[in-house]
């Protein structure tokens, strides 16, 4: 179904009312948050893949749906149910049985997540190989690099020299980084006031 042009009328919210929260699929007027005298009203919309919005003559279900809607924009909050299937396989989330993972584009399930991880793994292990990496590649640079298969690994929440023990994301090797910093000096002559 597409829910492109779908415009729906909601009567029963006032065309005066203007302040309208989402919760996933349910829109929240007069949410407790805005400290409202009107009455708090909470409604789901006839189908998945629509949220309301306001117009000059009142309230309707509109498509949120960025696929139904091909805009090409990332992390869509609102997910029609013919586009609510992993990326990559095209499984519906009503089949799956694990908590998938969120993509830009939408999700991808458990499965085809580990077999692209372990394909990229792979990939990175036979680089490193074919390019001859070792630690010494990885000994004083600029950025983290795994020591098994090179791959820039995040220098995120470290900040303090010392020691940290990081696990790259891409061979899930369990390594030590150690960091260092180059301390040094400006000297100047102090300013005398008369």
């Amino acid at each position: 179904m597409d829910l492109k042009d779908t415009k729906i009328f909601i009567p029963e919210i006032p065309k005066e009312w203007g302040q309208r929260t989402r919760s996933g699929h349910t829109n929240i007027w007069n949410d407790s948050f805005y400290r409202s005298e009107l009455p708090e009203v909470k409604l789901d919309p006839p189908f998945r893949g629509l949220y309301a919005e306001r117009f000059e003559d009142g309230w309707y279900w509109v498509c949120g749906c960025n696929k139904c809607l091909k805009n090409n924009e990332k992390y869509s909050y609102i997910v029609c149910e013919e586009h609510d299937r992993c990326i990559t396989c095209g499984t519906h989330r009503k089949e799956l049985t694990e908590t998938p993972w969120g993509h830009p584009d939408g999700f991808q399930c458990k499965p085809c997540r580990a077999r692209e991880h372990e394909e990229r793994k792979q990939e990175a292990l036979q680089l490193a190989k074919e390019n001859e990496h070792d630690e010494w590649d990885c000994f004083r640079e600029d950025k983290i690099i795994c020591p098994v298969c090179a791959s820039e690994c995040s220098s995120d929440d470290m900040y303090e020299a010392g020691e940290d023990e990081v696990t790259c994301y891409v061979c899930d090797t369990e390594f030590v980084v150690e960091i260092e910093y180059d301390v040094k000096y400006t000297s100047r002559l102090k300013k005398v006031t008369a």
